[in-house]
């Protein structure tokens, strides 16, 4: 597996976020309104008062911040940043929810380091699973943590089929590559991940393209106007991802009798 290096990048880079247009949520696909994706996510993640949770990639945890507001839960929160870790502390310092979140430094492709088996009722991964380097430890991993009967939220970008013209499929691949670059990214194939998910006997609840509405004045191209990042290259504009929810639940004892 290829060395990770999404902590270095977001120590770098997780001020330039707050400061250009995100603000404490680090989410690329959002309407104007932060609260109705966070309302969103929690409803289609089904988060509910009593829940043990997992965000996987918190970020510095402004969703985090808002579902345990809402809720009476439980999350751990985990980031690969150091930097995140320190301004999430902070964050939820000052809204007096340290009781309700725990932040720690870790990288979800070992959480069998941290974590005992069975222990959430949910994960989320909210635009963090696009950093894995190998879906199928991630996945299993987030198998192992799971309770029985428990679900796994995936709020992501994937990347589309190449198709079209010889130029197209080219021009798509360097786009693509550009990005993960850029952004210390992975983008991962749904075929792929359905596949994997359903090899470890997930069920699937739903996975379905993101329906929030977008927001025109559009952060991510604000971001990169003011950074001087061009992940077209000044040219071609194809659409090569597509925002994409997961939703899938760990059954029980697969081995049990059929009644």
């Amino acid at each position: 597996m290829k060395k990770n290096k999404t902590g270095t990048y977001y120590d770098e880079w997780t001020e330039h976020y707050m400061n250009t247009g995100y603000g404490n949520v680090i989410q690329a696909h959002r309407p104007a309104d932060v609260n109705q994706l966070l309302d969103y996510i929690a409803l289609n993640a089904n988060i509910k008062d009593g829940m043990q949770i997992l965000d996987a990639g918190c970020g510095i945890c402004g969703p985090a911040i808002f579902f345990a507001q809402k809720f009476n839960i439980k999350i751990t929160a985990l980031t690969i940043s150091p930097k995140q870790s320190e301004i999430a502390k902070n964050l939820i310092e000052e809204n007096n929810l340290s009781s309700k979140i725990d932040v720690m430094v870790g990288d979800y492709h070992h959480l069998d380091k941290y974590f005992e088996p069975q222990s959430f009722d949910l994960v989320i991964m909210l635009e963090s699973f696009g950093h894995c380097l190998s879906q199928k430890k991630v996945i299993a991993g987030i198998n192992n943590v799971l309770k029985d009967d428990a679900h796994l939220y995936i709020k992501d970008y994937f990347k589309k089929g190449f198709n079209g013209s010889s130029k197209r499929r080219s021009d798509m691949k360097k786009i693509m590559k550009n990005m993960n670059k850029i952004y210390s990214y992975n983008l991962p194939d749904p075929e792929e991940t359905y596949k994997i998910l359903r090899s470890m006997d997930m069920e699937m609840i739903y996975m379905q393209r993101n329906k929030l509405p977008l927001f025109n004045d559009d952060s991510v191209k604000q971001f990169e106007k003011n950074h001087d990042i061009d992940v077209f290259m000044g040219g071609f504009h194809y659409q090569i991802l597509e925002p994409l929810e997961l939703y899938f639940k760990k059954p029980g004892n697969i081995d049990a009798d059929i009644i």
